[in-house]
């Protein structure tokens, strides 16, 4: 009986050694890693006692999410992105106004004895200073873990997360030690906020892993992230592993990763504190190291890892045979192009030639300057190439060309080159032949050609010819017009072509003969002519317009709409330069079956598609002159069939 009581107390009062802070040496993989994933979605019922709720949550509930804005009566922070700034990572939010609860609870099975573990996760306060009217009740979370019993062995409480001026993720936890014979625990993160506004946070990454004693990997003596070389390289590449104390008989595991450290395989044999990485020639490929006491470091609960080390190793890029280039006497040449993903370049070759350009240039090449010319390429990976080419150098080809020339629209023009034994014109469009010195051309319009020569030797020049073709006179006196005698009306002509003189005829009553739009005021009918002139030889153009001029308004008094072609319409015939015109024609009860302000417009009898009756229909015109004199008339007009 004393002895179970014995035992009782042991297990209460003594199970774990505690350490109310996060572990100062290093981590194993994780055995608990809730990360929340990506997207919205509700935790399983065990895992919180906060209801769910999808956006911003209110009193009481919890959110899952990675993007939140305007939470809290838009007083909370922009929540935007989980802790470790995973694609698409997102967090818990939880609102705990008022509202005591577990936030997360879970059970660790298969720990280790003696075995040290911390238990941690990344917090922020999510409310600002003048949330909650500036009275807030500030986020306090505790930590605790216990037996399965329920036995409570370890505890740590964040005290309150201050107010900060902007959302910032603090880590949170605590370490603790087994002994021997409990390999099982529960893992809580709790809130007991007293009433009022407030208590909201977000909380990410939640891990249990194993704490032991610092373990440091290093490559050739250094510590680094990674390293990148050529595929020559001549480092020996040497991994060491060191660690402090802290474990009874401890061993080490070498480990590589080719999926960027997602997955880890035990490199066979690899058990000793150093590690030579096998020469390869392409590939990123990681490494680490494990830590553990002799029986455990087979168990993913029981060993720490150490720092990884990427290693990437670039193919040495492709090398070019020897090549030929040829340089035409009296011209720049331009050097091969060197690759475009070099990070530096150098060019060297006969008469002390160099260049650090990615466009090197042999300007005005000689004959001296045959010979070996040699390119060396730099890249980022460390990894280099040499590569040489072989001047020869051969007399040179040089074009002449008349550059401008200027025809008539229509006609053509003879080009001209020289220089060569082999011609090439672009475009070939209009041209008579596009392979010769001296094609014909008769562009549309004015076009830009080039002549590409080339000699015996493949030595090339090329020049332009520009063909500028000048537009031919047209000239447009505009349509008939019609006015009223002592009236003036303005033509409305136009002309085209390039550099086109014109003119007027006859100069009487017309008040400018030099301009497009001229005034006229004839006492009779009469016809102006507008002549026009290409100043560049291209011809000439002429136009004739007639102007009618009116004594007075003609009114027809009847009209015979039978689609015969003869006086099928009523229309009043008067000048078209009035400011003014209103017609409208009513049936005999006062209707109106027609109407138009166009003095252009005619009636043909109907309304509405259908035909009227025959007999007598009365009408109204009202016309303002351009003299600003109003004509006003009622009459009938008879509408036979």
């Amino acid at each position: 009986m004393k002895l179970s009581f014995f035992l009782v107390c042991l297990l209460i009062f003594a199970p774990f050694a505690v350490k109310a802070q996060l572990c100062n040496g290093n981590l194993g993989d994780p055995i608990i890693n809730y990360t929340f994933g990506t997207g919205s979605s509700k935790l399983p019922a065990y895992i919180t006692s906060f209801e769910y709720a999808g956006g911003c949550p209110g009193e009481g509930k919890y959110s899952v999410a990675n993007f939140l804005l305007g939470c809290g009566d838009r007083t909370w922070f922009l929540l935007a992105g989980d802790h470790t700034r995973d694609v698409g990572g997102s967090y818990m939010v939880v609102n705990a106004a008022s509202t005591p609860g577990t936030v997360y609870i879970d059970t660790a099975n298969g720990l280790c004895d003696n075995t040290t573990y911390q238990f941690s996760a990344w917090i922020t306060n999510v409310m600002q200073k003048f949330s909650c009217g500036g009275v807030i009740v500030l986020p306090n979370l505790t930590f605790k873990v216990a037996t399965l019993a329920g036995v409570v062995v370890a505890t740590y409480n964040t005290g309150n997360l201050p107010i900060t001026e902007d959302k910032i993720w603090n880590q949170y936890g605590l370490s603790f030690k087994t002994t021997p014979g409990i390999n099982d625990v529960v893992l809580s993160i709790t809130t007991t906020p007293v009433n009022g506004c407030g208590s909201s946070f977000a909380i990410d990454d939640i891990v249990l892993g194993m704490c032991g004693p610092a373990v440091t990997t290093t490559l050739d003596g250094n510590i680094t992230p990674a390293i990148d070389v050529c595929a020559d390289y001549a480092d020996p590449f040497i991994l060491n592993a060191s660690y402090a104390p802290g474990f009874a008989d401890p061993v080490v595991q070498w480990q590589s990763s080719t999926d960027s450290g997602k997955t880890w395989q035990n490199l066979a044999g690899a058990v000793s504190t150093t590690y030579t990485i096998p020469r390869r020639t392409s590939g990123v490929v990681s490494y680490r190291v494990l830590l553990a006491e002799r029986p455990n470091i087979n168990s993913i609960n029981c060993r720490i890892t150490s720092n990884s080390i990427a290693t990437t190793v670039h193919p040495k890029p492709a090398h070019q045979s020897p090549q030929r280039i040829r340089g035409c006497l009296g011209k720049d040449l331009i050097l091969p192009y060197p690759s475009d993903i070099s990070t530096s370049i150098l060019w060297n070759g006969p008469n002390g030639f160099t260049s650090d350009k990615s466009l090197s240039v042999v300007p005005n090449v000689q004959y001296a300057d045959t010979g070996l010319y040699k390119l060396t390429q730099q890249y980022n990976s460390g990894c280099s190439t040499l590569d040489s080419f072989y001047l020869g150098v051969f007399p040179g080809a040089t074009v002449i060309v008349n550059p401008v020339q200027s025809i008539c629209e229509g006609k053509s023009v003879v080009l001209s080159a020289s220089g060569g034994e082999r011609y090439e014109w672009s475009p070939a469009q209009g041209l008579s032949n596009d392979t010769i010195a001296n094609p014909v051309a008769s562009p549309q319009d004015s076009t830009e050609y080039r002549v590409t020569i080339s000699n015996s030797y493949g030595c090339r020049d090329s020049a332009l010819v520009n063909v500028q073709v000048f537009r031919n006179p047209a000239a447009n006196a505009g349509p008939e017009r019609k006015m009223y005698l002592g009236d003036s009306i303005i033509l409305n002509a136009s002309v085209q072509g390039t550099a086109v003189d014109f003119y007027w005829s006859p100069a009487n009553f017309i008040n400018d003969i030099l301009t497009i739009n001229p005034t006229v005021y004839p006492p009779e009918e009469m016809q102006y002519t507008l002549m026009t002139l290409s100043t560049l030889g291209c011809g000439s153009a002429s136009a004739t317009v007639k102007i009618k001029v009116y004594k007075d308004i003609y009114i027809p008094n009847a009209f015979t709409p039978n689609d015969d072609g003869i006086n099928d319409f009523f229309h009043i015939i008067a000048a078209d330069n009035y400011k003014q015109f209103n017609l409208q024609i009513f049936n005999r009860w006062g209707k109106v079956v027609f109407k138009t302000t166009d003095i252009n417009k005619q009636w043909n009898g109907r309304l509405n598609g259908e035909q009227l009756a025959a007999g007598s229909y009365s009408y109204y015109v009202d016309i303002l002159k351009a003299t600003n004199k109003r004509f006003t008339k009622k009459g009938t007009i008879l509408l036979l069939r």
